[in-house]
């Protein structure tokens, strides 16, 4: 999976005081911040386009893994996007986040 870049997002990487070396290592995402019209919350949207090798294990059978930190979930959705819409938003795709686990 590719992290990509897009206009209007900003980085984030790990967080303050976090040892890779004990909690393991840390990439950087993008993310824009948006207001959900209904409810008023406060969301980030970050992109990720897949690699070959991920498409590949996704065609044979393979699943996505969302990994969330904490005891409560932040994430309320997870999509696919069309080729259209990620040429519309502008999306650049940064750095491979590993290979298929």
């Amino acid at each position: 999976m590719k992290a990509c870049d897009f206009p209007g997002s900003r980085r984030i990487g790990a967080p303050a005081n976090w040892d890779a070396d004990l909690d393991g290592s840390v990439g950087t995402i993008f993310v824009v911040d948006a207001v959900d019209t209904l409810s008023g919350m406060n969301l980030m949207y970050s992109v990720y386009q897949p690699t070959p090798e991920d498409l590949a294990a996704l065609s044979a059978g393979g699943a996505i893994r969302l990994g969330i930190m904490g005891r409560s979930h932040p994430v309320f959705q997870l999509c696919v996007l069309t080729p259209e819409r990620c040429a519309d938003a502008g999306l650049k795709p940064m750095w491979d986040l590993g290979e298929p686990v």
